[in-house]
């Protein structure tokens, strides 16, 4: 599904995510990598961002990246989180392995109608550019009903280098089926 370039939350949500891999490289770099014996996965805080993100941080350290994005040597390395604030925050959470990015996210509004299934809940594979990039996203809906939430997949190559629609699709969906099933928000009917 092909989404307007113009769409304005879509251009909000795709700037958010390349500067999210420009602050999570950040974090990475001060950090020293995957911060030692610390897990990176404890909330900051007792702030319902701080608590949903370390949700999602841990889903995706449990969720063998590396065998499911194809790179089974690579060391998974926690890039950071950030959190749109707002009336209903939107949680971001990224790891990078190997030649990709995922970055996890929540939040309360879909962009696009659903046009097809993921785990049994509403998807949609959204796509657009922002800043001149191509910017891919998977959102599923938290329940199977649909209209409750949304999660979001968004995986990309670290070094900002083109990605093919297909390949991040299919990761994205991938990456989907094996983590949202075990998150908080997800209703299985």
């Amino acid at each position: 599904m092909k989404v307007p370039h113009s769409g304005a939350r879509f251009q909000l949500i795709a700037a958010l995510v390349i500067g999210g891999l420009v602050v999570g490289a950040a974090v990475v770099w001060n950090a020293g990598g995957a911060g030692g014996d610390s897990d990176p996965c404890q909330p900051a805080s007792q702030s319902a961002a701080d608590k949903t993100g370390s949700q999602l941080c841990a889903a995706l350290k449990k969720a063998g990246l590396p065998a499911l994005l194809g790179v089974p040597g690579a060391k998974p390395v926690y890039a950071g989180q950030m959190t749109v604030p707002g009336s209903s925050p939107e949680v971001h959470v990224e790891w990078n392995v190997g030649p990709y990015s995922v970055i996890l996210s929540t939040g309360q509004a879909a962009i696009a109608k659903p046009t097809e299934q993921v785990a049994g809940h509403p998807a949609a594979l959204l796509s657009g550019t922002s800043g001149g990039k191509q910017v891919n996203r998977l959102e599923v809906d938290w329940s199977a009903a649909g209209g409750t939430g949304v999660y979001a997949v968004d995986v990309m190559m670290v070094d900002g280098s083109a990605m093919a629609q297909s390949d991040a699709g299919r990761l994205e969906r991938t990456v989907a089926a094996k983590v949202l099933p075990g998150l908080p928000e997800w209703h299985a009917g």
